[in-house]
């Protein structure tokens, strides 16, 4: 369903800091600086200013179509809004909607609702294939291909738009990514190419992100830990995530970055971390999901305040 936009909110133009918390000023909606977290190194990101903002609940957050779009969730609905402005193009209400993964690279989708899985088009979020039950499931950044778990013993792959079978692989997962061209899957706590998964040492893997344009996969661990896996099943990194509590996992195009978010947990918290070392690079309290645009171009930060688009400062600029 197509929708006249909703107001936007008031703005504080200044800079936002890496280290943040969202407030209400005089100004408008703005980003205040803190100290960083603790528990983890800190690497401050560069500067960003708000560049628009519309007072939409999220929980969750994509920048999808090469950063054209940005695909927002709050329980219930779903939609699509142009960057970096973000006029709402569409959305669409589905029973028990409950989780939204955008492709950075294309203009495809994955939703879930009480349907289970299906994958959708954007920016009209009109269905390309329904019915992939529930999952886990996978979408490659091209938007061209899908991956399904399937009767808890083998994953299907499905071409789209015409829902073709494409491809079987025997052995269950937990969870499923494309990196890069590579189809990976968690098994215990290992990731790694399915039927193949790398050490199967400690905490389950509970959720994997897989780079667009990398080789490279995030995997956040049933403890809250967050390792790192190339796509041969070797674990690059590990490291404990910030804060104690359920947390949205995604990584950047190019596999530098890792992105957190706390869709229903109290306090509300996102987060950016490198994935070498797990330094926190950008930390916002108050946001409840955080989004790298894939051209590098600005990110978008969302919460039960609304979604705000950040764009990157040339140091040129004055504050």
């Amino acid at each position: 369903m197509r929708r006249s936009a909703p107001p936007g909110l008031r703005l504080d133009a200044g800079r936002a800091a890496p280290f943040a918390r969202v407030a209400a000023g005089p100004r408008g909606l703005g980003f205040l600086a803190m100290d960083p977290p603790d528990g983890l190194p800190p690497a401050p990101g560069d500067s960003v200013r708000a560049a628009a903002a519309v007072p939409v609940a999220v929980t969750e957050l994509s920048v999808v179509a090469g950063g054209r779009l940005v695909l927002a969730m709050s329980p219930g609905v779903a939609q699509t809004h142009r960057a970096p402005g973000l006029e709402q193009i569409h959305n669409r209400r589905l029973p028990g909607l409950r989780a939204a993964v955008g492709s950075p690279l294309s203009n495809a989708a994955l939703l879930r609702d009480d349907d289970g899985w299906r994958a959708v088009v954007l920016p009209s979020l009109g269905d390309l294939v329904a019915g992939l039950g529930g999952g886990p499931v996978a979408l490659r950044a091209d938007g061209r291909r899908v991956a399904v778990v399937r009767d808890g013993s083998h994953v299907e792959e499905i071409d789209l738009p015409d829902g073709g079978v494409a491809g079987r692989h025997d052995g269950a997962a937990a969870a499923l990514c494309y990196a890069g061209e590579a189809l990976l899957a968690a098994s215990g706590a290992g990731v790694g190419p399915i039927g193949s998964p790398g050490p199967a040492d400690g905490s389950p893997v509970v959720a994997l992100a897989g780079a667009a344009s990398a080789p490279r996969a995030a995997a956040r661990h049933a403890d809250g830990s967050v390792s790192i896996w190339d796509d041969a099943g070797a674990r690059l990194a590990a490291w404990p995530a910030p804060g104690d509590m359920p947390m949205s996992l995604g990584i950047s195009v190019d596999g530098a970055a890792v992105t957190l978010g706390t869709p229903h947990a109290e306090p509300a918290v996102a987060a950016c971390l490198r994935t070498e070392d797990g330094a926190v690079v950008r930390h916002v309290l108050g946001a409840r999901a955080l989004a790298l645009a894939p051209d590098d171009e600005g990110l978008a930060i969302g919460g039960d305040w609304g979604v705000a688009w950040l764009r990157y400062v040339d140091e040129r600029e004055g504050t």
